[in-house]
């Protein structure tokens, strides 16, 4: 499946039930922020970061941007729409951003794999 394939199946992602309740959202949410995953996700960014930096065509950069923001909006919005919950809608859609710009740019990550595996059987990564 291609990256713009990728991004439009999101659009039918679906929470589990379970996320109905706040108390859920935010105990996941607390948990992101924990080690292991807290430090493998900013290592992974910090990567992304350094591909991005390393990348000559501004124009490919700005075409990258632009897929990820779209990604990520699109994203933002099926999450909220489904929990009202801006925190939780925030965390996975910077997830989305990330995941498209490793996809897009060919760059591969065990992490980031994890976490598009995640997202492909209907579920949030895993802590």
């Amino acid at each position: 499946m291609n990256v713009s394939s990728w991004i439009k199946s999101l659009t039918t992602f679906k929470i589990d039930s379970k996320y109905a309740d706040v108390s859920e959202i935010d105990y996941y949410l607390e948990q992101r922020d924990e080690e292991p995953f807290d430090s493998q996700w900013m290592k992974v960014h910090n990567n992304f970061t350094a591909i991005i930096e390393s990348l000559d065509n501004k124009e490919v950069k700005r075409q990258l941007e632009e897929l990820q923001s779209l990604a990520q909006e699109q994203f933002y919005k099926t999450i909220i729409k489904q929990t009202g919950h801006p925190d939780l809608a925030a965390y996975l859609s910077d997830d989305i951003y990330l995941i498209v710009g490793y996809l897009a740019t060919g760059h591969s990550n065990d992490f980031v794999f994890a976490m598009k595996e995640s997202y492909d059987h209907g579920a949030f990564p895993k802590i």
